[in-house]
């Protein structure tokens, strides 16, 4: 999976990742649909920092940003209702791919017009600790880190791996669980289900980015945004193939080896074993919602800041349709996820976004 998505020559996110989202590409996102996902984003982001006394600085570390559709969303919006913190904002890419970096530099150049606010780097061994309050976005990024995939065959755990077969083509081989190692001490932690057939994936390697991620920041808001399940629902029985996928011009399959760096690879995010990483890592948990309820609990603001509300407006139609298919639950209002965690706040935020979050963990 590392290989087929990041690949420094073949990858499928290498060269960009503006030739895969879209109408006519692989599939879409919610910052695909147009710049409301930023609008909402970055009120909420205007709202932590009023809350946080409006300190003199604010660091936004943004990764798997693609293009810089986002960055570019959530900086306009800010530019246009918030000129007090826009002075005073700093925005850092996580990006290890040069292709993006490129595209995302040309994207704010078009759109804001100069890149004095915004800054690269390719992993997290190149930034020192940030002592500034900082504000984490990861939206539909810890999806397609590597996963651990395993199937329980003839009573024992069993790993996937990917080899060559005798017709020189590409094959799974399955190979035993390795004892001792971290997989096995997760698997028998997490106590799946062991039932002959049963095939599920393990994040290991998005469980080490949350950490490595809060080792960087000494005070800050995560904002983990993305399609996925709580520990229970994700190794519950009937959930027997587990939650790989493959996107290619709108369609799902299940063989990652069909078109090898030319698909999408993706599986559902356990919430449940990112929050585990995250509290050993010291972050709490403030909330756990779905982008329906997130996005409902900060319309009232939205209502009194977008003009749209207010006066009867050609583009209104258009802000509306965007909206439904951001936030009903039969779109992408309930599949995707929002889960808000913080690190040492100099006091606690109370954020619209959550006026109708049910519970603080998945």
């Amino acid at each position: 999976m590392a290989l087929h998505l990041g690949h420094p020559k073949y990858g499928y996110y290498v060269q960009g990742t503006k030739k895969r989202i879209g109408k006519n590409e692989d599939f879409f996102t919610s910052v695909s649909v147009g710049t409301l996902f930023g609008d909402f984003l970055a009120m909420q982001c205007t709202e932590v920092w009023k809350q946080l006394g409006k300190r003199d600085s604010l660091w936004i570390l943004e990764a798997g940003a693609g293009g810089g559709e986002l960055a570019c969303d959530i900086v306009d919006w800010l530019d246009k209702n918030e000129s007090e913190l826009s002075k005073n904002l700093s925005y850092l890419f996580l990006e290890p791919f040069s292709y993006n970096q490129i595209q995302q530099k040309k994207e704010i150049h078009q759109r804001i017009g100069t890149t004095d606010r915004f800054f690269w780097i390719t992993e997290w061994e190149d930034l020192p600790m940030l002592s500034d309050f900082t504000i984490l976005i990861a939206n539909e990024f810890l999806d397609s880190l590597p996963v651990k995939r395993i199937s329980f065959q003839k009573g024992k755990w069993m790993e996937h791996y990917v080899g060559i077969n005798h017709e020189n083509k590409l094959c799974f081989i399955d190979l035993p669980v390795k004892e001792n190692s971290q997989l096995a001490w997760m698997i028998d932690e997490l106590g799946i289900p062991k039932i002959e057939g049963y095939t599920t994936e393990i994040h290991l390697e998005a469980m080490e980015w949350i950490k490595k991620a809060s080792a960087k920041t000494s005070s800050s808001l995560f904002f983990i945004i993305d399609y996925g399940l709580t520990k229970e629902e994700y190794f519950a029985p009937w959930r027997s193939k587990g939650t790989l996928r493959c996107y290619k011009s709108h369609q799902v399959f299940a063989n990652p080896l069909l078109f090898p760096a030319d698909c999408d690879i993706t599986t559902h995010l356990n919430f449940g074993l990112i929050l585990k990483a995250a509290e050993e890592s010291g972050l709490e948990a403030i909330g756990w919602l779905n982008q329906h309820h997130f996005f409902m609990g900060l319309l009232d603001k939205m209502c009194i800041i977008d003009p749209l509300f207010l006066v009867k407006n050609p583009k209104r139609e258009s802000w509306i349709r965007k909206f439904f298919m951001l936030s009903h639950p039969h779109f992408m209002g309930e599949n995707f996820k929002f889960l808000l965690l913080v690190k040492n706040p100099s006091q606690p935020l109370c954020l619209s976004g959550l006026k109708f979050c049910r519970s603080k963990r998945p």
